[in-house]
């Protein structure tokens, strides 16, 4: 990736041009042209979501922009038309990560398009944020990073399943979650174990971790399940980190900005290079080291039931009421 310092090397912009344009050429060769194919971005209003989703629409997709606040969402849209040339190649959808209920109604409405899933970006997401819970009763950072991109994710496999040309799941994790060593599910359950940037880490960790498990359990489909760390970021992202004016100034001297934090998302996403990769993390674009307690199986396996579970309940309390 590049450095904002170093004018030797490519930029962000012309990396991601390249990716695309590698995209557009394999698609010749594809079953499907890119041109019919779509994609799904959550939290593709503002920063590497909005950048991701603008190189997904100049590959050629139809691309959903899943936001949670359609007025932003439809902004966005109208400035991806605008930068893009490209009328038709933007949607909008509401989806709220934190309500389950805002997700079954997003894939009921994916469904009823009748169409197949051919890239699905879980990039949305809270960081270090205070104590709060979902609408459905879950630690907000838990149930927003991961619950809320497990329940869309698993509800859409049968859509994902259906990409002639094979899909991907990229899920955009971080290098945070090196800052715990395993998930505390004290700490995801109990307020008095909260800890703002423990349970940030413990969110991400958790992407890892369930991207290892949906990939075994993908194996012997088209389907594909990677995760990846996007880079140190300038986003809105970290307005709840709390840095003063002086910190913020020294950080976004050398924190990426949006399209350079989009490269590797982008990459993943679109890259021939990457056809048929699974169950790697990614970062800089490249392959990196998954963290030791996300490629543990029966951490895997343990995460998954966690989850599964926490929807269940959620689920029988909304039919209860």
């Amino acid at each position: 990736m590049a450095s904002k310092f170093d004018r030797s090397v490519p930029s962000a912009t012309s990396c991601i041009d390249h990716i695309v344009m590698d995209s557009r050429n394999q698609s010749k060769k594809n079953k499907v042209p890119n041109e019919q194919k779509t994609a799904v971005v959550t939290g593709a209003n503002s920063g590497v979501g909005y950048e991701t989703a603008k190189a997904l629409g100049r590959a050629g997709y139809l691309t959903i922009l899943a936001c949670r606040n359609m007025e932003s969402g439809n902004e966005a849209m109208e400035r991806l038309q605008r930068q893009t040339g490209l009328e038709d190649r933007f949607e909008v959808m509401a989806l709220d990560l934190a309500s389950l209920a805002s997700v079954r109604e997003f894939v009921d409405k994916f469904k009823a398009r009748n169409c197949a899933l051919d890239i699905l970006v879980n990039n949305a997401g809270l960081m270090m944020c205070p104590y709060g819970k979902t609408k459905d009763g879950i630690e907000l950072q838990f149930g927003t990073n991961h619950v809320g991109h497990f329940a869309l994710t698993t509800e859409l496999l049968e859509c994902l399943k259906r990409a002639e040309d094979g899909a991907r799941v990229v899920t955009v994790s971080s290098m945070a979650a090196y800052m715990t060593p395993e998930i505390s599910y004290e700490s995801v359950e109990l307020e008095s174990k909260y800890n703002k940037t423990n349970n940030y880490a413990i969110s991400k960790l958790a992407n890892q971790t369930f991207t290892g498990a949906l990939a075994k359990r993908l194996e012997g489909t088209k389907v594909t399940a990677t995760v990846l760390h996007p880079g140190s970021i300038a986003t809105n992202l970290t307005r709840h980190v709390g840095s003063s004016s002086i910190q913020r100034a020294a950080e976004n001297a050398v924190l990426l900005d949006a399209t350079a934090g989009a490269l590797t998302s982008v990459y993943v996403a679109l890259s021939p290079e990457v056809e048929g990769e699974s169950d790697q993390f990614f970062s800089r674009s490249l392959v990196a080291l998954t963290h030791p307690f996300a490629a543990k199986v029966e951490e895997q396996d343990r995460l998954w039931a966690y989850t599964e579970k926490l929807i269940a309940q959620a689920t029988s309390k909304q039919q209860a009421h």
